[in-house]
């Protein structure tokens, strides 16, 4: 399979449901709604840091 197909099947939701998994964009909505849209991928281009789960005293 060629690359292009495959980033094309991956921005598929039903591919992801198809296979029994929830796509990317769909654990994003489930985390944004949860805990709001600082924890999402679509939000945030940096790893996570020790700064996302600490508060300072």
């Amino acid at each position: 399979m060629s690359a292009a197909l495959l980033d094309q099947l991956r921005g598929d939701p039903t591919e992801w449901h198809r296979r029994g998994m929830s796509a990317p964009t769909d654990i994003d909505r489930i985390v944004a709604d949860r805990l709001g849209a600082r924890y999402t991928t679509t939000a945030r281009a940096t790893e996570p840091s020790y700064a996302d789960f600490f508060v300072a005293a």
